[in-house]
């Protein structure tokens, strides 16, 4: 079986698949989908949503970061990141859940509007609530362990890991101090979290990735 990945370096949902590649130790063929109009041209032919990451597999597009990695998971190769418990893998699935919904939505759309200049304060006092929400609810499911299930990485925390990069980034730019104020636990969750040998391979790319653009 042959394996490559399209992917973006600073995009939260790429990040998420290759640290789910990564620690599962996985031989996949990981490329900027974007690099060039060549790899573009490919991409869009494969997936006519045109967005990354998109994996192929013999020849076969399967788009959509949630489908890969649990497509990654069925596999049944590498270290295993889905618990085996029922309960516990409903938990996986919940966390990846709301953070997906509840917390990327709104970050979405607060990325249009870091420039101050055109920036729609209503539309960024709304989507503030919105992720503030988001957070607490996410935290209420966390108990700041250094994993976010059963005491070892799983697919919840490749989902929240690139998150949460985010999450810190995006607060002071809309002059949030410090945006673990009211969620201790999920602080001390990421914190710990980020000494994952493969989460900080992963961090260290997006963070590499997002200095780039920004110029830093």
């Amino acid at each position: 079986m042959s394996m490559k990945l399209y992917n973006a370096q600073l995009s939260p949902f790429s990040a998420r698949v290759r640290l789910a590649i990564y620690a599962k130790g996985l031989d996949v063929e990981i490329v900027d989908g974007f690099s060039s109009p060549e790899l573009e041209a490919e991409l869009e032919k494969l997936n006519p949503m045109h967005k990354v990451p998109t994996l192929l597999i013999d020849g076969k597009a399967l788009p959509e970061s949630e489908v890969i990695c649990e497509y990654l998971e069925d596999l049944g190769l590498g270290t295993p990141l889905r618990p085996k418990d029922p309960a516990e893998a409903a938990r996986v699935r919940l966390l990846s859940r709301i953070g997906d919904l509840y917390i990327m939505e709104p970050m979405t759309k607060l990325f249009g509007q870091i420039n101050p200049k055109g920036r729609d304060q209503a539309l960024v006092d709304r989507e503030l609530a919105e992720l503030a929400k988001g957070i607490g609810w996410l935290g209420h499911y966390i108990d700041g362990s250094p994993y976010a299930v059963g005491g070892k990485l799983s697919l919840a925390d490749c989902t929240l890991a690139p998150m949460l990069f985010f999450y810190e980034q995006i607060g002071p730019m809309f002059a949030v101090a410090d945006v673990f104020t009211n969620v201790p636990t999920l602080k001390s969750y990421f914190a710990g979290l980020k000494n994952d040998p493969h989460v900080a391979r992963v961090l260290s790319e997006v963070d590499a990735a997002l200095r780039k653009v920004m110029g830093r």
